[in-house]
């Protein structure tokens, strides 16, 4: 009685696993320059700012069209949490995103976030109502540019983890596990991998090794995201699993 309960009350906290995370941290790349640069202009001058850029020379051109995508993407996700990813709001802003991201890949193939985040909205999209068919072809499109980023590089982390997110959602739980454990072969310290792992378990009901994943999901991300999401979860598990079992009958 006491496991159907913690299985219910738990799926609550799976939907915001599913999602992916990325760690605060000393910029390192010439994309987080960028982005470390620009954080500093405010307003409307860091719109004038990324516009311009946004047509002018590589790689600064890419970068521009990614983060303008990245702002109409995070208003999406706000206008999505009051009204669900059918509000046409939120469908609006998916549209920008998507052109914005289209623009930085086109001006850069080889570059990964933006083709990451044109599946994470194709997967969202897949959220949204419609036919069957219609949801196939959203599910394949996020698909699609998972697997084109894992093809330009196979241990990106946030793709191999949102392509499995995306056969864990689909059922498909082995090839999912196979794409997290993947994740773990090129990065054993991956809290997102971790972290889904044990929603798998957890899923699964063997709560002895979900609450394992998430112990090591929370070591290797203390400070962000990730790790307050693990550390809330095995904080329910243990309260269930501990609460007295109810007198038969009550």
């Amino acid at each position: 009685m006491r496991r159907e309960y913690i299985a219910a009350v738990f799926a609550l906290m799976m939907v915001a696993g599913l999602m992916s995370g990325c760690k605060d941290g000393v910029p390192q790349t010439d994309l987080d320059l960028f982005i470390a640069r620009t954080s500093e202009i405010e307003g409307a001058a860091l719109e004038d700012t990324l516009r311009k850029l946004s047509t002018g020379e590589a790689p600064y051109n890419s970068y521009a069209n990614f983060i303008l995508g990245n702002r109409f993407y995070a208003t999406a996700n706000d206008s999505a949490l009051a009204g669900g990813w059918s509000n046409p709001g939120a469908q609006s802003l998916l549209d920008s995103a998507e052109v914005y991201f289209n623009l930085a890949v086109a001006q850069d193939s080889t570059f990964l976030e933006p083709m990451v985040n044109l599946g994470s909205i194709w997967d969202d999209r897949a959220e949204t109502m419609g036919d069957r068919q219609q949801y196939d072809e959203r599910i394949a499109q996020a698909n699609k540019f998972y697997s084109l980023a894992l093809d330009i590089d196979p241990s990106d982390e946030k793709a191999r983890c949102n392509l499995g997110s995306l056969y864990l959602r689909q059922r498909r739980t082995a090839e999912a596990m196979a794409e997290f454990k993947k994740a773990l072969e090129y990065n054993p310290e991956s809290s997102l991998a971790h972290y889904n792992i044990a929603i798998m378990f957890a899923e699964a009901k063997i709560y002895r090794e979900a609450l394992a994943e998430w112990e090591l999901a929370s070591k290797y991300d203390p400070d962000g995201d990730i790790g307050d999401r693990s550390r809330a979860n095995i904080k329910i598990v243990n309260d269930l699993m501990n609460a007295p079992t109810p007198p038969i009958g009550h």
